[in-house]
Parts: structure tokens; sequence; C-alpha cells
């Protein structure tokens, strides 16, 4: 549930306090500002976005408008909140005629045009594939569109034009591969945003890092860069604290490799 933005917005407190109102425990907010930082909000925007938190992205940008805060324009779209399939059904203007021998098909074909091209419009795209041929079969059509921006690694807008498939009534093997596929890859990539803030806010230590780097492979173990990352925190503590002496000239990767599988079966079985 959306928080309420009230009126007055006086310094960072307040930014703070509404993202503790969404449950949300700031990352590069920090109290101790005097001055208004946008740079701070983009990074905790950023994080917020990916994190799924959609709500609160929107009401922070609602707060810094109010608070008559300086915001490049070109950032504050992509971070206000964004739902294709209230905009497609909003506009499902349909009325008796349409329901009339030959007339539902060329209702179907308009309402899922707008759907297509108000979707790609977001990102200043047109249809590449889609045929919008009377005969043609739209489901089958929407599935080709999502594949091609799936090579084109358009991750973000094939998950939005998969989702929107189920408003149009439109289902095809295509469009449910496509949306698995790239929503597993936008879920990856904005875990390690969300992973990469944690390792550099000032209000997180590196212990907080490490266990949201074993959780996160836990939740998707045959994701290979979790394990990359926890060699990283390890080869540093080694460095740090001088362990193994001359072993680790000699067999460093061993050593890392072993230390991380100790961390990571330590991890499961205090799952």
């Amino acid at each position: 549930m959306a928080a309420e933005v009230s009126e007055n917005i006086s310094d960072i407190n307040d930014f703070i306090s509404l993202c503790q109102k969404h449950g949300w425990d700031p990352l590069f907010l920090d109290k101790d500002d005097t001055d208004f930082k946008w740079d701070h909000l983009s990074r905790e925007l950023k994080v917020c976005r990916a994190s799924g938190m959609w709500e609160l992205c929107g009401d922070l940008v609602k707060a810094a408008k109010k608070a008559k805060v300086n915001i490049p324009v070109e950032n504050i779209s992509k971070f206000e909140k964004y739902s294709p399939i209230q905009r497609i059904q909003s506009s499902s203007d349909y009325s008796w005629h349409d329901s009339l021998p030959g007339r539902h098909h060329l209702f179907v074909r308009r309402r899922v045009a707008h759907a297509l091209r108000s979707i790609l419009s977001d990102e200043s795209l047109e249809p590449q594939v889609f045929c919008f041929d009377q005969k043609a079969d739209f489901a089958e059509q929407w599935g080709m569109e999502m594949k091609h921006w799936n090579i084109q690694q358009k991750h973000e807008l094939v998950v939005s034009l998969g989702e929107s498939a189920s408003s149009l009534n439109l289902a095809h093997p295509m469009i449910a591969q496509c949306l698995e596929d790239s929503t597993l890859v936008v879920k990856r990539a904005n875990k390690l945003i969300v992973l990469k803030a944690i390792q550099q806010s000032p209000f997180r230590s590196r212990s907080d890092y490490e266990e949201s780097v074993l959780k996160a492979w836990s939740l998707d173990p045959d994701y290979d860069v979790y394990v990359d990352l926890l060699r990283k925190i390890v080869a540093f503590r080694l460095r740090h604290k001088k362990q193994h002496g001359l072993l680790m000239e000699e067999f460093s990767r061993e050593i890392i490799d072993f230390e991380v599988n100790k961390k990571l079966v330590r991890h499961l079985m205090h799952a």
C-alpha cells in the first residue's frame, strides 16, 4: 500500500521517514546530510527499483517534486510506477457493435496493436516483426515480437510484453518461453544491483554484504556470478589477515575455493 506523501517535505529526514513507512531501510540517504543530494536519492531509487519497490520509487519522486528538488528530467520516468497492464485495461474501448459478426476480430486487432505500440513507445521503439494483417495469429505474432527483443537484450521490455499478454488474452508457447527467459535475466541483473548497493552502502557492513551474497546464491545456485563474488570476498579477507602465509602464494586458487565451499556448506546447514 502506498504511503501518503506529505505536502511539507523540508529535508532529508522526510525522505528517510517515507522509506521507513514502506518498510525500507535506506542504503544511501543519510540523516546527517545538511544539504539534499540528488546523487544519494538517485542511488536509493535505483536499488529500490531493482528490489521491486515501485510504490516507494513513485512516492520518493513525488516527494522530490514537492520539495522542489532539481531532478534531471531524463531520470524521472524510469523511477515512477509503470504498469502497462493498467494502461491496456483502461484503453479497452469495447462497444456493442464490436460484438457483431466479423467485428470482434477487428476489435482485438485494434486493441493488441494499441497495446504493443504503447508499450514499445516507452522505449522510443516501434514494432519490428509483428504482422498486423487481419488473418494473423496475434498470439504468435506477439511471441515473435518478444523473441526479437529478447535477442536484442531488451529483457525488461520483453517482461512487460509478456506480462501484458495475459491481459490481452494472448497465449502461445513462444510468449511463455521468452517471458521465462527474460524474467530470469532481469531478476539476476536486479539482484546484482542490490548486492552492489549493499556493498557500497555506508550503512551496511561487510558481513551484511557477504550474507546477502550467500542468500542470493542459495535462491539461485545455478548462477555462478554469486560464487565469483564470494571468491572476491574470501580473497580480500585472506589477504587482509595474511592467512596461510607462503601457501597462499602457491595455492591461492585452491585455498580460496576451499574457504568458499566451507561458507556455502555452512550457510546451507543453517538455512
